[in-house]
């Protein structure tokens, strides 16, 4: 086998280039055990990027202002506002104003968004103890060399 299509099967089975997603599986199957049909009904629908906002609010303990909120996300202002809304219809998070500052968007979470939000960290916490046991059978140079090859491939990639 070419190194080029073996290669490309390593790349296909890392990205499940199908209708697998073992993420959104082992949410949903904790989620069955843990929280209502309701939480699990809602997790369905949502995208990865509202899952890590609910996943930063849980995390917060207490409500959040938007504005705090958007200066640690790599989302727009317009559609992380947008996923702020979508969760808000969908009974996740909590929209209000403060009696101090009537303009500025305060966010909290509810607790059917509380129970998406930390099972989502907990996936995150399993996937990174994961991905650290899997690093430490490689030697740092060894970890530098598999880097390169990775910055050469998106290089190729982007050559287009």
């Amino acid at each position: 086998m070419s190194k080029l299509i073996q290669f490309q099967k390593m790349m296909a089975r890392l990205h499940k280039e199908n209708d697998q997603d073992p993420e959104r599986d082992w949410l949903l199957a904790h989620l069955k055990q843990t929280a209502s049909e309701a939480a699990v009904t809602q997790a369905k629908k949502l995208t990865h990027s509202e899952l890590e906002i609910l996943t930063q609010l849980a995390q917060a303990g207490a409500a959040v202002p938007f504005k705090q909120l958007q200066a640690h996300s790599d989302l727009s202002q317009g559609m992380l506002s947008r996923y702020i809304q979508r969760l808000a219809k969908n009974k996740l998070v909590e929209k209000f104003h403060t009696p101090e500052n009537q303009k500025a968007v305060v966010l909290r979470v509810t607790a059917l968004g509380q129970s998406v939000g930390s099972l989502h960290y907990q996936l995150h916490q399993k996937q990174q103890r994961n991905y650290e046991a899997v690093l430490a059978n490689y030697s740092e140079a060894e970890l530098e060399k598999i880097s390169t090859f990775i910055d050469q491939m998106i290089e190729a990639r982007e050559k287009l």
